[in-house]
C-alpha cells in the first residue's frame, strides 16, 4: 500500500456507527466525472490505499495490509498465514473464472479488500455499519461479502478448518456482485462453487430434510426467502434457506443434463426485483413456485411476490 496520509478522500469521510468510511456516493460521482478510464483506474487505486490505511488505523495498530494481484488482506496474522491466504485467494479466483464462464472477463473491478477481524466483538462492531438497527437479531456469521460502497468481505477468523470454506464462498459473492442476483441464486452459486473448490459440503436431500422443509415453510416465510431476508434468520430458517437455494439451482441443472449455456443465460437474465421468475420462464419455461411445490407440497402459492423490491436494495450478502 502507498501509505497516503491524505489525498482524494481528504474531504470525503463520514462517521458510521462504529468506523469512519468514505462517502461512497460522492466518491463514485467524482470519479465518474473524470475524463479517461485510465485516470479513473488510477484514482480508484488511490482511494483504496487511503481507505485501507484508515481502516488499519481504526481497527488497531496491530493491523496491517498486504496485497497480491487481485486482493488486499487486512489482518493481524503472521506473514506465513498471509502468504497462505493470498495464494489460496488467487487460486480460487482463477478456478471461479473457469467455473462461471458467464462472468466474461471475471474481474473484480479493482483489488478486493479482505478483512480478517479476529476479535468477535470488533468484528460485529464493524458489521454494525452495514446493518440497520431495525433489522433485529440475525444468525451467526462466518464471513460476509459487503457489497456497499467499495465491495469487500470480512471474516472473524482464519481458523484452518474454516477459512477455506468462507473465503471461497465469499469470493464467489464478490465475483458475481455486479450481476445483482437475487439472494437465493447468489447463495446457491456460491455454495456450488465452494464445494467444487473444497469438496466439503455436497448437496444432499434426504427424507429428514424434506420433512424439515415442509414443516417450516409457509406462504409468508417463502416471501422472506425470495426477498433474501430468511438467510439472516437466527433459527433453523437460515440453514433451510441455504439448502432451499441449492435445491432450486440443482433442479435447474437437472443432474447435469441442462446445457451450460442455458445456465449461463439464466444467470445473466436473472433480475433481483422478481427473484429470477421471469428469467426462469424465459430460459426454462418453468415457474419457480412450481419447482418448490414438489418439495414443499400443495396448498400455498410458492411463487415470488412481484415486485419484491422497491427503490431500496438488499446489498449485503452472507
Amino acid at each position: 500500500m502507498s501509505g497516503l496520509v491524505s489525498g482524494f478522500l481528504a474531504d470525503e469521510w463520514v462517521q458510521g456507527k462504529a468506523f469512519a468510511h468514505p462517502d461512497w456516493e460522492r466518491v463514485y460521482a467524482r470519479i465518474d466525472g473524470l475524463e479517461s478510464e485510465e485516470e479513473q483506474d488510477r484514482v480508484w487505486g488511490e482511494v483504496l490505499d487511503e481507505w485501507v490505511e484508515r481502516l488499519c488505523s481504526e481497527l488497531g495498530a496491530e493491523y496491517r495490509a498486504v496485497d497480491s494481484e487481485h486482493f488486499v488482506l487486512i489482518s493481524t496474522v503472521s506473514e506465513e498465514k498471509v502468504k497462505e491466504l493470498l495464494e489460496f485467494l488467487e487460486r480460487s479466483f482463477r478456478q471461479i473464472q473457469r467455473s462461471l464462464p458467464c462472468l466474461v472477463d471475471g474481474e473484480l473491478g479493482g483489488k478486493c479488500p479482505v478483512l480478517v477481524i479476529g476479535d468477535h466483538d470488533l468484528f460485529y462492531r464493524y458489521l454494525s455499519d452495514y446493518f440497520d438497527d431495525e433489522a433485529g437479531e440475525y444468525g451467526g456469521v462466518g464471513g460476509v461479502y459487503l457489497n456497499r460502497g467499495y465491495g469487500h468481505f470480512a471474516m472473524p477468523s482464519v481458523d484452518v478448518d474454516q477459512y477455506i470454506d468462507v473465503l471461497s464462498h465469499e469470493l464467489c459473492h464478490a465475483m458475481v456482485a455486479h450481476l445483482r442476483l437475487p439472494s437465493w441464486l447468489d447463495e446457491a452459486i456460491a455454495m456450488t462453487v465452494e464445494n467444487q473448490i473444497t469438496f466439503r459440503s455436497p448437496y444432499v436431500l434426504d427424507r429428514e430434510m424434506v420433512r424439515r422443509h415442509q414443516e417450516f415453510w409457509d406462504g409468508e416465510k417463502i416471501q422472506e426467502f425470495w426477498r433474501g431476508e430468511s438467510f439472516w434468520r437466527p433459527d433453523e430458517g437460515q440453514e433451510l434457506s441455504y439448502h432451499l437455494a441449492q435445491f432450486l439451482l440443482s433442479g435447474l441443472y437437472q443432474g447435469g443434463e441442462t446445457p451450460a449455456e442455458m445456465i449461463n443465460e439464466f444467470i445473466l437474465e436473472t433480475k433481483r426485483e422478481d427473484a429470477g421468475a421471469a428469467a426462469a420462464w424465459k430460459v426454462f419455461e418453468v415457474e419457480l413456485g412450481d419447482m418448490l411445490g414438489g418439495l414443499l407440497g400443495e396448498g400455498e402459492d410458492w411463487n415470488p411476490g412481484v415486485p419484491l423490491f422497491g427503490e431500496e436494495d438488499h446489498e449485503t450478502d452472507g
